[in-house]
């Protein structure tokens, strides 16, 4: 059985990765650094996937780690640079081979970088002529076309910044411009392709329009034509456009209807009159018409010309567009030459099927991204949240963990939380202000409610008495009809006044402890706590506004983590040694408790530690002592790692060399994905 992952699909879960980092109800996803203890070996080890390096592992020597924004994953294409003589494949959708390819080039002009496909190679040469931005405007931003003969088509651009978080040496990102993406048409003609330019195609020529020949005898559409190498056969010239080159009516063309010779002149017939007729010096151009046949269901006509070179025996060298059309599903060309013209050789010319929405309505898929990079950067001390010292030796990718020992305090509070109690963030969306619910059935109703299209079983339900005094937080067990609707518990209060709102919940968490009336320590918080964001208690109905959130006495978001164990510790002796192992006890051999140490800072006396790959607990006013240094200092307060151990799930893992921390150092780390 054969199958086909095609690039759509690829490109499809990369945008389900962006959308699941960025919706409301998201994954999180962290970045995280681990083992800072020196290799026993030289070569750098393979993960194997496994539980005890997967998870419990990767917990026991996680350093710290930091959340990864939408903005920190991007699709990636090979990078292609422009180079002056290089090389460079046409779009073509016949090619079966094209993503492996050069189509595609990107020009750095400093602060940005742009990127261009390649619609038109010139018949295969080198290029010659850069793509310059300042020139993408107006009909450049359909096809721009350098003096070199290549024709390219203005794809994106991303700047420096980007380039420094995202690209690599074989890589460079891709970014959406949505000015590109809003003027794609979709079924455009916007190259044919000539396959064979045969043989004999004379029914062309130029010349510059006197008085006298425009608008002979006052007919609009009769022109006379003359130049030393005009062919006098009638009809050699009928079925070939007539193009103004210059002049106020430049640009324009119409279809030669007729082309006879007579004993005053040779002259042309057009289809139509122009809409700026031709004056005297305008000079003109005579070449084949490119047929083109659609299925009939095209919005608008594609119009052609084939210019011919003379040097090489009158064969077609290049179908200029001019008129891409639109719509088209299906189309076929042929150079229009009528038989007294004596083709020898017939060219063989096929238009180019766009992309199906156009090109540019989306560079990730028409340039073949099939990796994708997370780029995520550490500055330093992340606004002292992350230690600056030692060093880490393996990165990973950890999603949804749990976090602990989560410091609010809040304001706005209305009702008591009680411990144990689960507590959830909610973004509420009023939709009723005029419902009834009581404290014995588990019913609300209302004569104004859309309940049937507002909510679904199993949705979050926040309602609220019309006084502001009662809360409660539940879901909805079944909806009746557009006003009556039961949810999974009975009413904590009885209001007829009750206000609804879709609850849209994104983040949870188990009331440990209640410090005062403004201050709660959450447990097994999933999710994201922010400043400002609305909770209620399930059990209880209470609500509250979060105010400031801290974690292990440091006051921060949950953008970053430490894992680490950490302890305040007044020194008594010495200097401790980085990454030695600690204990308390007697001698090592004994101890109760042990350690790596990563750090310690010390501070008028005060050192603040941390330790890694515990085994056993130290405890309070114990003794942490360095068993190869001996120094030791006194426990005064001590937290353990931000994650609840265990929680969430580590979905990659590399080893990698080791990279050292330092004060006002960052690290710009780019994992990149192949699909």
């Amino acid at each position: 059985m054969t199958k086909l992952i095609t690039t759509k699909f690829k490109t499809h879960f990369i945008d389900q990765l962006i959308e699941s980092v960025n919706e409301q109800s998201n994954t999180e996803y962290y970045v995280f650094t681990a083992d800072h203890v020196n290799r026993t070996t030289n070569t750098i080890p393979t993960p194997i996937d496994k539980n005890n390096e997967t998870e419990w592992g990767a917990y026991t020597s996680m350093i710290f780690g930091k959340r990864i924004a939408a903005t920190d994953i991007m699709p990636m294409i090979r990078k292609v640079e422009w180079t002056t003589g290089s090389y460079y494949t046409m779009y073509d959708d016949n090619d079966d081979d094209l993503y492996d390819q050069n189509f595609y080039v990107m020009v750095d002009e400093g602060s940005f970088l742009h990127v261009y496909k390649c619609l038109d190679n010139n018949g295969n040469t080198p290029s010659t002529s850069q793509p310059t931005f300042s020139h993408i405007t107006g009909s450049n931003t359909s096809l721009y076309e350098t003096s070199d003969g290549f024709r390219w088509k203005y794809m994106y651009s991303y700047s420096a910044s980007e380039d420094d978080q995202f690209s690599t040496a074989e890589y460079m990102p891709v970014v959406a411009n949505s000015i590109v993406v809003g003027q794609a048409d979709f079924g455009t003609i916007d190259i044919i392709k000539i396959d064979d330019g045969g043989k004999n195609y004379g029914n062309y020529t130029s010349g510059t329009f006197v008085s006298g020949d425009i608008r002979v005898s006052g007919n609009d559409v009769l022109f006379a034509v003359s130049n030393s190498s005009l062919t006098t056969t009638n009809g050699y010239y009928t079925g070939c456009l007539l193009y103004i080159s210059t002049g106020a009516g430049a640009g324009q063309y119409r279809d030669v209807d007729d082309y006879f010779t007579n004993s005053t002149g040779s002259y042309v017939a057009v289809n139509v009159a122009f809409t700026t007729v031709p004056s005297n010096g305008d000079e003109y151009q005579i070449n084949p018409k490119i047929g083109i046949v659609g299925d009939g269901q095209q919005t608008t006509n594609a119009i052609a010309r084939a210019l011919i070179n003379s040097t090489s025996t009158n064969s077609v060298y290049r179908v200029e567009m001019l008129e891409r059309g639109a719509g088209y599903r299906y189309h076929v060309a042929n150079v229009i030459a009528n038989a007294v013209v004596g083709v020898t050789s017939t060219a063989n010319v096929r238009p180019i099927y766009s992309p199906a929405k156009g090109h540019g309505a989306n560079a990730s898929y028409e340039l073949g991204t099939e990796h994708y990079c997370i780029g995520v950067k550490f500055a330093n001390s992340e606004a002292n949240t992350i230690p600056t010292l030692n060093k880490y030796e393996k990165l990973g990718i950890l999603i949804d963990p749990l976090f602990t020992n989560v410091y609010v305090t809040y304001t706005a509070a209305n009702g008591t939380f009680l411990n144990g109690e689960t507590v959830r963030r909610i973004d509420p969306i009023q939709v009723d202000t005029a419902a009834s619910i009581n404290t014995t059935t588990a019913a609300v109703s209302s004569n104004t409610g859309q309940y049937d299209t507002q909510f679904a079983n199993g949705d979050w339900v926040y309602l609220k008495s019309g006084n502001n005094s009662s809360h409660m937080l539940t879901q909805v067990n079944n909806i009746s009809n557009a006003t009556y609707m039961t949810v999974t518990a009975n009413g904590t209060f009885a209001c007829t006044n009750t206000v609804v709102y879709i609850a849209n919940v994104t983040a949870e968490g188990i009331v440990n402890a209640t410090v005062n009336s403004s201050v709660m320590v959450f447990n097994n918080v999933a999710g994201i706590f922010s400043t400002d964001d609305l909770f209620v208690g399930v059990s209880t109905g209470s609500k509250a506004v979060v105010n400031s959130i801290a974690r292990n006495g440091v006051s921060k978001n949950f953008n970053t983590f430490i894992n680490m164990f950490k302890y305040e510790a007044t020194v008594t002796s010495g200097s401790y040694t980085q990454d030695e192992v600690v204990f308390e006890g007697v001698d090592i051999a004994t101890s109760t408790a042990n350690a790596r140490l990563h750090s310690s800072n010390v501070d008028g006396g005060t050192a603040t530690i941390y330790t890694t790959n515990n085994v056993g607990v130290f405890s309070n006013n114990g003794t942490i002592e360095g068993n190869t240094s001996g120094a030791t200092a006194t426990v005064t307060a001590k937290y353990n790692p931000e994650l609840v151990y265990g929680s969430g799930e580590v979905i990659f893992l590399e080893n990698i060399q080791a990279v050292s921390r330092a004060n006002n150092q960052t690290e710009t780390l780019k994992l990149i994905f192949a699909l």
